[in-house]
């Protein structure tokens, strides 16, 4: 019956909708209230093969990735220069007056890459320089002897600081339960959608992975011994390690941002099958209940500074978003707009909480409501089922499923709801989606 239940919920598109009953409504806000840094950008012009050796295929493909990884920030707006530079570009070499040349364009920045291998692996030479005077911002050799889209996504993530002081998403990567021939299992790739990795093989129900802060490990709920558990992966060895397996539903574990607790939702064999949250402590493996009420109370997130957790519970009759201290104090209600409001996602930054509503035509959509409970805006509209937000590392960008038509793709959008993006080429479809940090 448990394994049932679950099934339905997954159909559905999002975990809590059976565990707290049916939705009611949602409705668009005002997108004025989402500050303008969504749309922070920088002018730029690339030069590829800066040392004009020959080309190859590879390296051609590399320096398209260059171009992609770029794109896929969200913060630079590649410049196409006019023939007569770009024939300079494309013969001279990056030195100071060429950098200058390209000022008159609007760029704020000309970046070159030059690739080549050695005896010790695969080399990037990438170079940044400011249009208005042709100094050298950034001058680094990458060198790796696995794949090169690694050297790149480094090289990337340091251009990036060059210009906006961040760490970029570069070296991000995203972890899905994905469906295969004959059941679910967990998959990664990297955060433009590339290097599809299949890391399971059960093929069996799961949902809900999590991140370790340092990326090694995955925190998930899996059937893998016929009932919901929650199992600790890890990525390098592949061992896996029973964290929660009491009787009934261990399910929607949440790392917070330090990594040193992670926020489950167990019931612990009540009858009821009502979960309750609790904290579980790494270092001194002490597990902490935190809520009381007759209800389910489930899918924990956490805010950046890890002193308040959100999540959802149905103790007024229909799933709502609560948001309390970390202690399991000072509950306060956060949505009141519709019967049905579940799934949240803290962002980074702590200006917003992602979660999934209903529309007027009882569709879940992604919707942000600010922590304080003040503001409350739908970013996803159109036809499909929308679910399981995660945001990127920088708080710009959410990722989430999307179904239509019992099919579902991951999906990628900037934070005020503009750019829909289908990430990756994955055949089945995707469930739970999670972003890593950087």
């Amino acid at each position: 019956m448990l394994k049932k239940c679950v099934l339905t919920l997954l159909s559905l598109g999002v975990i809590s909708f059976g565990l707290l009953g049916c939705p009611g409504r949602a409705h668009a806000l005002d997108l004025s209230v989402i500050t303008n840094e969504s749309t922070l950008f920088f002018k730029i012009v690339t030069v590829q093969n800066m040392g004009h050796s020959l080309e190859t295929l590879w390296t051609r493909k590399a320096e398209a990735l260059v171009r992609k990884d770029l794109e896929s920030t969200g913060y630079f707006q590649i410049l196409t220069p006019p023939q007569n530079i770009q024939d300079m570009l494309d013969h001279e070499p990056l030195d100071t007056t060429l950098a200058k040349a390209v000022g008159p364009l609007g760029a704020e920045g000309v970046i070159g890459t030059q690739f080549s291998i050695g005896a010790n692996g695969v080399h990037l030479h990438g170079i940044v320089r400011d249009p208005i005077n042709g100094s050298v911002l950034l001058d680094k050799i990458y060198t790796t002897h696995g794949h090169v889209r690694l050297i790149i996504h480094r090289f990337i993530d340091d251009v990036l600081f060059q210009f906006a002081g961040i760490r970029g998403l570069a070296e991000s990567r995203l972890a899905f339960i994905g469906r295969t021939h004959r059941g679910y299992d967990l998959f990664t790739m990297d955060f433009d959608g590339e290097n599809l990795r299949r890391m399971t093989y059960d093929n069996v129900l799961a949902f809900n992975p999590t991140w370790s802060r340092d990326k090694k490990h995955i925190v998930y709920v899996t059937y893998l011994h016929g009932e919901p558990q929650i199992i600790d992966y890890e990525l390098k060895t592949g061992h896996r390690k029973m964290l929660f397996a009491y009787p009934g539903l261990n399910i929607t574990p949440q790392f917070s941002s330090k990594g040193s607790k992670l926020a489950v939702a167990l019931s612990k064999g009540r009858s009821s099958q009502h979960t309750q949250i609790y904290v579980y402590s790494h270092g001194s493996q002490f597990l902490e209940r935190l809520t009381y009420s007759h209800s389910n109370n489930l899918s924990p997130t956490w805010d950046p500074g890890g002193h308040s957790l959100a999540f959802v519970s149905d103790r007024d009759g229909h799933p709502q978003l609560f948001v309390m201290d970390s202690d399991g104090s000072n509950v306060r209600r956060l949505t009141f707009d519709g019967n049905y409001n579940v799934a949240p996602a803290w962002s980074p930054r702590g200006d917003w909480i992602a979660y999934v509503c209903m529309n007027d035509l009882h569709r879940p959509k992604i919707c942000l409501t600010s922590p304080d409970g003040s503001a409350h805006i739908q970013i996803t509209h159109g036809t499909g089922r929308d679910d399981s937000p995660s945001w990127s590392p920088d708080g710009r960008f959410l990722i989430y499923s999307r179904q239509i038509r019992g099919h579902s793709s991951l999906m990628k959008i900037w934070m005020d709801g503009h750019g829909r993006e289908t990430v990756g080429h994955f055949p089945r479809s995707v469930l739970t989606p999670a972003w890593s940090g950087p």
